[in-house]
């Protein structure tokens, strides 16, 4: 070996180890984990527990467990999410997040954990036809995807942009939209909780399908095989299923069968 490539392998054996996240959280102990409070059936405020509940915290709390990790949960609005993420205020994203390409540039995502069907709400009779999107205002909470998939197909479709599915419902109620746009289990999770409930519907006419992943800061790819694993145990073992119908089986108050399975 001459002395220039010892020299070299010298330096590099020298320079730092710089810990990734994987790292990082395994030193804390803990993991802190985004999530929603007002996004039911996958993340709301649950009061007779006095913490966030849902699909999303069944799942993010099934990963941490298998990663040996505590969790610690931190709400974040729609818009917050990505940002969050990449500032480090929160470790991973469960949070009803969408996987897409335009996002895939900012972040690293999980394996699908859930596929979703994106649909509107309205009044009883309102809506039949997605011709019907160039004469309606639709209320899209800020920071989703679903405006994006509304002016995909109509360009005079007009969109009013909440900060969450809690104030769209809101905006509905008062007239200042006449649908909401959401995933077809967050429409009919925020349906179950109107009093008023009754005089809507979510009609059978998709507007476009996604899938749900874990966000994960980008480039963090032993942390990003260590949630998928746990995810494809989540599967393998049965407790997908059982999340599953939890939250969207007979006895729910969302019940939409399960037409997917969580793969690598």
């Amino acid at each position: 070996m001459n002395k220039f490539i010892a020299a070299l392998l010298a330096t590099v054996a020298a320079l730092p180890v710089v810990a990734d996240d994987a790292d990082k959280i395994k030193e804390k102990g803990e993991v802190v984990i985004g999530v929603r409070d007002s996004s039911p059936p996958f993340g709301f405020f649950d009061k007779a527990k006095g913490t966030v509940s849902g699909y999303d915290i069944d799942f993010a709390n099934f990963v941490a467990r298998k990663l040996g990790l505590k969790p610690v949960f931190k709400t974040v609005d729609p818009a917050d999410r990505i940002k969050a993420l990449k500032e480090g205020r929160v470790d991973l994203v469960f949070a009803s997040l969408a996987k897409t390409a335009e996002r895939e540039k900012e972040v690293d995502f999980s394996v699908g954990y859930y596929v979703s069907t994106q649909k509107l709400l309205a009044k009883k009779g309102k809506f039949k036809d997605l011709l019907q999107l160039d004469m309606l205002t639709v209320c899209a909470p800020k920071g989703t995807t679903n405006a994006r998939y509304l002016q995909d197909i109509s360009q005079k479709v007009k969109i009013v942009a909440p900060a969450d599915y809690a104030e769209s419902f809101a905006a509905l109620q008062d007239g200042r939209c006449e649908a909401v746009s959401g995933p077809e289990a967050t429409l009919l999770g925020n349906l179950s909780k109107l009093p008023n409930r009754g005089e809507f519907e979510v009609p059978d006419v998709p507007v476009a399908s996604e899938a749900l992943g874990v966000g994960i800061r980008k480039g963090e790819k032993r942390l990003q095989k260590m949630v998928n694993d746990a995810l494809a145990d989540a599967e393998s073992s049965g407790e997908a299923a059982k999340i599953y119908e939890r939250w969207f089986g007979a006895n729910s108050p969302v019940q939409i069968p399960r037409s997917f399975k969580i793969n690598r």
